[in-house]
């Protein structure tokens, strides 16, 4: 359930951040301070998001069964 929930933040952060830098930060001719800090922070969510999920499941052992 946290690996879906890290997920969905992820993405939304992401296409967020893609959205708001290509077509509000750089698009427009008018104060560009929130649209700029807003694109990085979405980032910064992102990576995060990517770096929890990744270790979350690096040192994750499964057992293997000798029948198997």
């Amino acid at each position: 359930m946290v690996d879906f929930l890290l997920s969905i933040v992820g993405l939304v952060s992401l296409l967020g951040g893609i959205y708001i830098f290509f077509f509000r930060f750089i698009g427009q001719n008018k104060p560009w301070m929130w649209e700029g800090i807003t694109s990085v922070a979405l980032a910064v969510i992102f990576c995060a998001c990517a770096l929890l999920l990744f270790l979350r499941h690096v040192n994750k052992e499964e057992e293997i069964h000798i029948t198997q």
